[in-house]
Parts: structure tokens; sequence; C-alpha cells
């Protein structure tokens, strides 16, 4: 029960089949748990929205690249068994379709709370429904609205993806994870445009339907526009590593076109003017007016007390501290003495940097 649109790509006969047959093992397995039954499973990501990546595999023949992403509606979603039932339906899955199989389980009520965010829009958009009552997220459909997606989901976006080319930028320093560095690379290329699009109010759920309206917007850096064209012909049909060399110049040009692009929706979120890196690293304000200094205090406190240390201003929230590092960790030369105060440790070199500044992101990404 997939929704449709024409930019969907079809799956290859022997993906689609095996495909196919996981849904049937994903309905016959929750339908036999009884009370803990799940009231809906629904696949989100690209293969929910019919835009998953297709591969090639070692024989040649097509293969699964993305993971599947689904979201388990329930009334229950601390239930044990079910919960438990989840976990061995992700190992089961994952090794026959050799991709990572993820469910997250949550009431239908959390979609009540997220009618702004990127998430919600994504995945009342455009969905597969595996199981449960027909159009399940239908009512929902009226509130999803590019035009209502807050321009602090454009300034997530561009976090996460920055640090996956801080990520990179470690890697390919060690010359080590090269296709995971591609894949990083990749992921930011779509995000600058996805982003700007985000501010406009014209984001889309199908990434060929953005590339679309990129290329109609006016006052987009060319540059931008090609890159999300390359990141979505990666996104369909994933292709091989390129050499190091390569891999090094398309950083450089990347994390530059970041930086301009991160500071151009932080400037229009906050109200500010952004120039440059610094402007926005010694903002003495909050990145995050909307939270509360008190709670961000208290958090502080216990990330001291149960993480052994706390991010810098302890005013703002935590994820803010990180953005001001993660634009230090992206300069040329590496500021390290600028990233460390904000995480509140001495950096020497990208393996600590990276090793530091991981374990952060897993808490506040």
């Amino acid at each position: 029960m997939p929704t449709a649109d024409s930019t969907a790509v079809p799956l290859p006969d022997s993906l689609n089949a095996a495909l196919q047959a996981h849904f049937e093992r994903t309905r016959d397995f929750f339908s036999k748990l009884g009370t803990a039954s799940p009231e809906a499973i629904i696949l989100g990501g690209g293969y929910g929205r019919g835009e998953g990546g297709i591969a090639t595999d070692a024989q040649g023949a097509p293969a699964f690249f993305n993971d599947l992403d689904y979201f388990i509606f329930t009334s229950k979603p601390n239930d044990p068994s079910l919960n438990e039932a989840v976990h061995r339906w992700e190992r089961d899955e994952s090794a026959i379709l050799g991709i990572d199989v993820e469910g997250k389980c949550l009431p239908q009520s959390d979609l009540d709370a997220t009618p702004g965010s990127m998430m919600f829009y994504d995945l009342v958009s455009a969905h597969t429904q595996v199981m449960g009552r027909e159009h399940y997220l239908e009512p929902y459909l009226p509130l999803a609205q590019a035009d209502q997606i807050a321009t602090v989901e454009a300034t997530r976006l561009l976090w996460n993806r920055g640090s996956g080319l801080f990520f990179a930028k470690a890697d390919l320093a060690a010359g080590k994870n090269l296709s995971i560095v591609h894949r990083n690379q990749a992921k930011a290329k779509l995000a600058l445009g996805d982003a700007l699009l985000t501010i406009r109010g014209k984001y889309r759920p199908y990434v060929r339907e953005r590339q679309q309206q990129l290329q109609s917007e006016v006052g987009i850096d060319p540059r931008i526009i090609a890159l999300h064209q390359e990141g979505t012909a990666f996104k369909l049909k994933p292709t091989s590593t390129p050499h190091l060399e390569e891999l090094q110049t398309t950083q450089g040009l990347l994390t530059e076109i970041w930086r301009a692009c991160f500071l151009e929706v932080e400037s229009k979120r906050l109200g500010q003017t952004f120039h440059k890196p610094t402007d926005y690293t010694q903002y003495r304000g909050q990145l995050f007016p909307e939270t509360n200094m008190g709670r961000n205090l208290l958090l502080a406190l216990r990330d001291q007390l149960k993480r052994g240390g706390h991010l810098a201003p302890s005013y703002d929230y935590p994820r803010g501290a990180l953005q001001r590092a993660l634009l230090s960790l992206l300069s040329e030369p590496t500021d390290f003495h600028a990233a460390g105060k904000f995480m509140r440790i001495s950096l020497k070199d990208l393996s600590t940097a990276a090793q530091q500044y991981t374990r952060w992101w897993s808490f506040y990404s």
C-alpha cells in the first residue's frame, strides 16, 4: 500500500520480489503477537518512498543499498514483549536482506506533536504501509505542508551532514574508510540544496522533485544545484568509491559551500548576520533561544555527573556548543583550540577530536 509519485524509481524485479517477500514475513510475524501486535507498520525512508538506492553486488546483480526504516505504531511502545519481538525481527530480516532493518515503536499521538518536523513531513507525504488499518496516516496529510517545516529542521539537517563531513575529514587524513567518506559526501551534496528549499518553504518529499524545484529557484549558487544533482544520482544508483585524491578535492569544495550554506540558514533562523564562521562561533547569544536557560544548565549538570563533562556555553542547549565546535573543526587549518573550548577538553589532533566529537554527537544528534 505505497503512496505513489511519478518521480518514484521502480526496483528491479529481483529486489521488488525480495521486498514483497519481506513484507509478507513482516505481516505474518507481527500478526502472531496477539495483544502485543502493533496498530500499523509503515516503511519510511527511501524504499518507503519508492526511491531507495539500487546498488550492484560483486556478481553484477542488483542489490539493496540503504537501510529499511520502519515506524511501528502501537499504544504500548514500551511493551517488553513487543520490543523483544521487534529486536528479533530486526535481526532476522537484516540477515535475510543483507541490509539493516530497523523499527521504531511509537504511539500515533507522537505525530500530533511533530507537524513542523521534516521527519513528519517526509513520513506522512510518502511511505509504504505494510500492516494495519488502511490509510493509517491519511488524517495527517493536511498538516504535511512544506511551508510549515520549521527552519531549525534545516539547521539540524546541515549540522548532521556537516558532522558527516568532519568524520570524512578525519578519515581522509588517516586514509581509511573511503567508501564511508564517499557516502557522507553524497549525503552532504543533497543536504545543501534540501536545506535551502526548506527555509524557502519549498522542500518536497521526493529527491528528484526537489532537484526540479532547485533548478527553478532564483538566487541559489549553481554549484549547489549541480552538487544536488550528483547527490540525487548517487542516492538512486550508488557509484563506486573514487580515488583518495578525488575525494580530497570534493571534500574541500563541499566544506566551503557547506560553511556558507550553514551560515545563511542560521542567519535567517536567528535573525542575525553571520558573515564568517567566527561571527557564529563567538556569538554571545543562545543558538537555541527557544530553550530555557535554567533547563540547559541542569542538562550541563546532568552531563557533568553522568558523563564526566559538559559542553559550553552551558546556558545554551548542548547542540549549540556542538554546532560551534563543528565550524571550528571544519576550518582550515583546524581550530582545535576553539573546538576544545566548546567541548571543554584539550584537542591536539583530528583523531582525538573525532573521538570526542562523536561521543557528544551521539548524545544530541
